[in-house]
Parts: C-alpha cells; structure tokens; sequence
C-alpha cells in the first residue's frame, strides 16, 4: 500500500511542478514578504529586527499563505472529478484511499514550500537589510540570535499540525463536488464561518484553525518580553486537537471519495 501511495504521489508531484499555476503560491508569499518591509523597515540601527521577521511570517504565511494552501488544496481532487480523469487513474492499481492520500501528500509539501519561502526569505532580508544578532536590552543580552532562531524553528514545526489539519479540511471539500471553483468557495466559506462562532460558542480550544499562527513565543521574545505561552493553551492542545482533526477530517473525506460515482 504505502509504495502504491508513495508512487502516485510522485506522478502528483509531477503534474504539479509543470503546471505554472503552482508556482503562483511561492512567489506571492515571496513578494508579501518584500511588502512586509513598508510595515516594519529594515535597517542597521544596533537592534536586531525579529519584529520584520515575524510580521513578514504571519503577513505571508499566516494571512495569505492560508487561503493559497486552502485555495490549492480545494482544486486537487475536485478537478480530477470534473474532467473524468479520476477513473483513468484508478484503472490502475491504485484504491481510492490511496489516491487521496497521495493528494495529501501534495498538499502538505505545498504547504511546507510557502513555510520555507516565507521563512528563509524574511530571515534572509533581516540579516542582509537589518541585524539579527540576539536580543539585549540595557545591554544586557536577554535571548542570543541562536536562541531566536531556535524559538522560530519550533514555532514553524508547531504550525505543520494545524496547516496539514487545514490540507485536509480543504480535501474534503473537493471530494464533494467536481468544481474547484465550488470547492474553493466551499473551504473558505466554511472556514470563516468556523472562525466567525468558535468563540461565541466557546469552543475555540478544539478547532485547529485556532492554532495556525503558533508565533507568540517568538513575537512576545522579539519584544524583549516574557513570554506568556506558545498559543491560546497549551503546546499539547495544538498538536492534539490538531492531529484528531486531521485524521477525522481524512476518514470523512475517504468515506465520501468512495462512495462518490465517478461518472459525470
């Protein structure tokens, strides 16, 4: 099974890296990061610019790099199911399960692509345009620039469980109609619509939409603060609510996929 997975995951991979529409996603969250300099300048004043790097992350990544991922993720299986070649791919041996697990995959590397970019390109500008060499204050060093860029690395190794919980969540809006235009509307609809009652309903710490900017650690250090918390709770709650999302959100999505009629 997991070498039927891995293999169809390579031919995904494939068909997105020659389709130029996929390359949209990198080079929008590259330029958000550029725009993040009219919000927080950079320049060499003796004060490292952690706060550059952290708003171009969450302005890149956790504004836009959010709707590209649920964008993208909405339209792999819903197109597949809209121009029939679904029942080309599954004459081969290959379960229907596998084919969305593939799609999964997918959907997390192109996630992983948007937090790498947003990443190394904000690091990259702060250090080249700014100072990124620890934080001090009344001369005294409160967190080292290793420090800091450690408290980034487990912020963005936070954020993977919610983005992949997010993959999934779009994934099951394209298994349920053969329009990617639907599902895109679908996902974000849903999506806001989640976000708009979580915390009326007081159920916001068991959504993982909650969780898709784990930063405040870095923001609240980058400040010379201390910090209060990684999230709204505690690290297991992210990682927890999001891993059960993921898996639910997966099972509801293969149920549908294989009960769906693959004939338009």
């Amino acid at each position: 099974m997991m070498r039927r997975i891995i293999s169809a995951y390579v031919v995904e991979m494939q068909k997105a890296v020659c389709q130029r529409a996929t390359y949209a996603g990198p080079l929008l969250v590259l330029l958000a990061v550029f725009a993040a300099m009219l919000q927080s300048p950079l320049e060499r004043d003796g004060l490292s610019d952690y706060r550059f790097v952290y708003d171009a992350t969450t302005i890149a990544l956790g504004v836009l790099g959010l709707f590209l991922i649920v964008i993208f993720c909405s339209g792999l299986i819903a197109s597949e199911l809209g121009r029939g070649s679904i029942r080309l791919l599954l004459v081969r041996p290959l379960r229907r399960v596998e084919f969305l697990l593939a799609k999964l995959l997918l959907g997390a590397t192109f996630a992983v692509v948007l937090l790498l970019v947003a990443g190394t390109a904000s690091w990259a500008l702060a250090a080249l345009l700014g100072e990124v060499h620890g934080v001090e204050y009344g001369g005294e060093t409160l967190y080292t620039s290793a420090g800091m860029a450690g408290t980034y690395a487990a912020a963005a190794a936070f954020s993977l469980f919610p983005l992949l919980a997010l993959v999934a969540f779009a994934l099951l809006m394209s298994t349920l109609t053969r329009s990617s235009a639907a599902a895109i509307g679908w996902s974000i609809g849903l999506w806001l619509l989640l976000d708009l009652v979580k915390n009326p309903l007081g159920i916001q710490p068991y959504v993982f939409t909650t969780y898709l900017e784990p930063w405040q650690v870095f923001a609240q250090r980058s400040d010379g603060f201390p910090e209060m918390g990684w999230m709204p709770g505690n690290p297991v709650y992210l990682v927890g609510v999001s891993v059960l999302w993921l898996v639910l959100l997966v099972a509801l999505a293969a149920a549908v996929l294989q009960r769906r009629s693959l004939h338009a």
